[in-house]
């Protein structure tokens, strides 16, 4: 195993820091050691000091401890930090007769700490501040949901080393343990869950001295119950994933925006690729938007010149940033799909429009936009929420920390609502959209509960219908992959369960809309499509689906027609295989798409052509993935991802070659979602 073992340094100091990566690791990884097993860390440590959380738990419900102050017991304090825009959340102690039977807390430990930050953000953590002189300190963990997870927790020593694992968790009631001893006093701990890790549990807490004698050996090797890590700073360079979940209580205005900054890549080298006996490497004209980070869109030309930024928000952040792009036919208008006001929609991603020139930004699904809402009349708004979840069943209901929204309001409220549990919450200021219903929604995470609504009267007070909790909601209910149609008059757009629906371009602002692409019942894995890029073609539709029985393969059918339509072409005779995009050839003779390998070690993108039927490869990849891409308006050229991993945004650059695959070039590095105009 290798350990991350660093002297905590002022960023500004840039020589102190250049030398200091010289300086070999074996002496410092020898400053803190990490033990993974309790019994090994009975044995090198003395004087131990145990806190079971008994005195601090009550005899009924749950004891709560909020930020900042935390929970300081036996001298040792418990805080909760980061998180961002939604704060880090609440500790809770629950007490024996709260847990009772819930699968959850079956343990078998008794009282504990239980702390699940909002949303499951990936950048919050539970710190523990240790009293002076401590040596040796360990701890029993779990994670929430999923049971069996990881967790990165860091070590901190008064002279500023820092040693970060990651531990794996286990399924109930297995405890996972991590110790370590020092030989310099340690200050602190850090526990930190990774993005869609709901939580966790915390017991049998021990601080104490290095038994005397003890040296404190350098980790070299994997245990069984931690793996490697790069330290939170080292992370901060790379590109964020999209989403999937709203991030983090601070307020809207707490948050500041963050400049995004570019992945770093190894340099790269050149596909595999078919030979051409075209010899220009100069791509045609045209402008290529993509996304750096998460967090901004940018514009840069097909040659590689003038890369500036066109639009970011200082909500942008990761966990609730910028998923797809995709330039209207005309190229006056660029659809995206984000989540940075996902806390004040009724959806985890809507629809937003913007100018070339960065004017003109608009919201398309579930308009009008948040700031735009101090120009309707206000009404408030009751409703009462119940969390109907059994106590016994786990789900993501099970948590009880929800924020919830009236569509119009200025603001969500967080609300605190274990199982079997209900409040009643008082919106004040909610603009009045008309004589239509306006939804109501909960939120954990990237899970999500709504009702239609009510209809909101200006200068009244109206009471919505009691919205119930209970499972685990729809998942990532929302707006993703902005699609138009060839005339500009709509745009698609599919939910995170690739249930593909449509909107007017120019849409009634207040109104929900949800118009299915397809009659009927939803095919399954209908994950990628696209519409016919001609005026002969604009109704027509192409799409995936890998179900059936009959393996994955490209359907054509009319938009609103009922599926199957017809089949085009099988790109696997196994049900359950994704492309990762598809695109019709601009002069409507053919397709492009993108396909993993089985086992996924690969991916490349394929030409099919109608006239003939026949399939081409156009990159030949063994060890990267070819993932999202689109095609300029001449046909001539292919911009597209370039990943280490199918499912990671993390090392993935765009490159641009040929419509047969040659000449291939990296255009940018950090780059996502290419849409070219």
């Amino acid at each position: 195993m290798q350990y991350i073992t660093r002297r905590t340094v002022a960023l500004c100091i840039v020589v102190f820091t250049f030398a200091h990566l010289l300086v070999p690791t074996t002496a410092a990884q020898s400053r803190i050691e990490h033990i993974h097993s309790r019994e090994a860390f009975m044995t090198a440590s003395s004087r131990q000091s145990t806190i079971d959380f008994r005195s601090v738990a009550p005899r009924r419900g749950f004891g709560m401890f909020r930020p900042p102050g935390g929970l300081t017991t036996d001298g040792v304090t418990f805080r909760v930090s980061g998180g961002a825009r939604f704060g880090a959340g609440i500790i809770y102690v629950p007490s024996v007769d709260y847990m009772g039977p819930n699968p959850l807390y079956q343990t078998g430990t008794g009282e504990m700490i239980s702390w699940s930050p909002p949303n499951q953000p990936g950048n919050a953590s539970l710190d523990v501040t240790l009293p002076s002189g401590v040596t040796a300190v360990g701890a029993d963990l779990w994670t929430k949901q999923p049971y069996a997870s990881t967790l990165e927790v860091t070590a901190t020593t008064e002279d500023g080393h820092t040693q970060t694992v990651v531990v794996n968790t286990h399924n109930r009631p297995d405890a996972a343990f991590v110790g370590f001893i020092s030989e310099k006093p340690i200050v602190s701990l850090s526990f930190r869950p990774p993005k869609g890790q709901s939580g966790l549990l915390l017991d049998n807490f021990i601080h104490g001295r290095r038994a005397e004698g003890r040296t404190v050996r350098a980790n070299t090797q994997p245990t069984q119950n931690a793996t490697a890590v790069s330290s939170p700073e080292s992370k901060a360079t790379s590109a964020s994933s999209p989403p999937v979940n709203p991030s983090t209580s601070e307020t809207a205005n707490q948050v500041a925006t963050r400049p995004p900054t570019a992945a770093q890549s190894p340099e790269p080298t050149t596909p595999s690729v078919r030979p051409s006996a075209q010899s220009s490497s100069v791509p045609g004209s045209g402008t290529i938007a993509y996304i750096r980070g998460g967090t901004e869109i940018r514009l840069i030309e097909s040659d590689g010149t003038n890369d500036r930024r066109l639009w970011t928000h200082q909500f942008a952040q990761e966990g609730s940033g910028i998923h797809d792009l995709s330039w209207r036919p005309d190229g006056k208008e660029l659809a995206f799909s984000s989540s940075h006001l996902n806390v004040a929609s009724l959806y985890h991603a809507d629809i937003y429009a913007i100018s070339p020139d960065g004017k003109g930004y608009r919201k398309i699904t579930n308009a009008p936009d948040h700031g735009e809402l101090a120009r309707y009349p206000k009404g408030t708004v009751t409703v009462t929420v119940r969390n109907e979840q059994p106590i016994w069943k786990q789900s993501q209901a099970s948590s009880g920390i929800f924020f919830v929204y009236v569509v119009g309001a200025d603001e969500p409220q967080s609300v605190t609502l274990p199982p079997g549990s209900s409040k009643t919450l008082t919106f004040k200021s909610v603009a009045d959209y008309g004589d239509h219903a306006q939804g109501v929604v909960a939120m954990y995470g990237s899970y999500r509960w709504f009702i239609p609504g009510l209809d909101v009267r200006a200068g009244r007070t109206t009471k919505a219908p009691d919205l119930s909790i209970t499972g685990d909601g729809i998942e990532l209910l929302g707006a993703f992959r902005p699609t138009w149609r060839a005339d500009g008059s709509r745009l698609s757009y599919r939910s995170g369960l690739c249930v593909t629906s449509s909107i007017a371009a120019q849409p009634t602002p207040g109104e929900f809309v949800f118009k299915p692409l397809l009659a009927g019942e939803q095919p399954s894995g209908a994950c990628t499509w696209d519409w016919g890029p001609t005026t002969a073609l604009v109704d027509q539709l192409l799409y995936a689906v890998n179900s059936g029985g009959e393996g994955s393969s490209v359907y054509r059918i009319k938009e609103g027609g009922t599926h199957p339509g017809t089949k085009i072409h099988t790109f696997s005779e196994l049900d359950h295989q994704l492309l990762l995009d598809l695109r019709w050839l601009p002069d409507g003779s053919g397709f492009l798409y993108s396909f993993p390998d089985l086992a996924y070690e690969f991916g490349n993108i394929f030409r099919y052509d109608f006239a003939t039927k026949r399939v081409i490869h156009l990159t030949d990849f063994k060890d990267t993935y070819a993932r999202a891409f689109d095609i300029s308006d001449d046909g001539a050229w292919i911009v597209f991802e370039r990943a280490k991993k199918w499912n990671d945004d993390k090392d993935v650059d765009l490159w641009i070659m040929r419509i047969d695959g040659s000449n291939a070039r990296l255009l940018v590095r950090g780059g996502l979602a290419p849409s070219w105009r």
